[in-house]
């Protein structure tokens, strides 16, 4: 359920953020992680190819949220929405397809960072795979 807290409604928790910059860290693919504002990361991987990533807390990603994520922030490639219980909707995920931006959950998003080009954007956790 998610936390009541109206300062929580878009930005993570500072744990989450903080669990979330923890697994990266400890991941040998990752070179370096910056953060660029409250919301937004830029992760290097072993690609050198800087990969700007946008925090959120929303409870369901849907297409209005991503219009608003991106709008004004066009060097965004990828979306996380961050608690256990977030998700987005599908037609997000298409949107963000379409546009190059991989929209993931925060355990996704675990998965996804191996990836470059439409592999990380098209990124299917093994379990939902068909």
């Amino acid at each position: 359920m998610p936390d009541g807290n109206p300062s929580y409604q878009k930005v993570p928790r500072p744990e989450s953020i903080e669990k979330l910059l923890g697994y990266l860290r400890g991941n040998k693919r990752i070179k370096r992680v910056a953060k660029l504002n409250a919301q937004n990361y830029e992760i290097i991987r072993g690609s050198g190819v800087p990969l700007v990533v946008h925090l959120t807390n929303t409870y369901i990603v849907g297409e209005a949220d991503v219009y608003e994520i991106l709008s004004g922030n066009g060097d965004i490639k990828c979306i996380v929405t961050m608690s256990a219980w977030n998700s987005y909707t599908a037609p997000a995920k298409e949107l963000c397809r379409e546009r190059g931006v991989g929209l993931f959950t925060f355990t996704e998003f675990l998965g996804a960072v191996y990836y470059d080009g439409r592999k990380f954007v098209d990124y299917t956790p093994p379990k939902t795979r068909r």
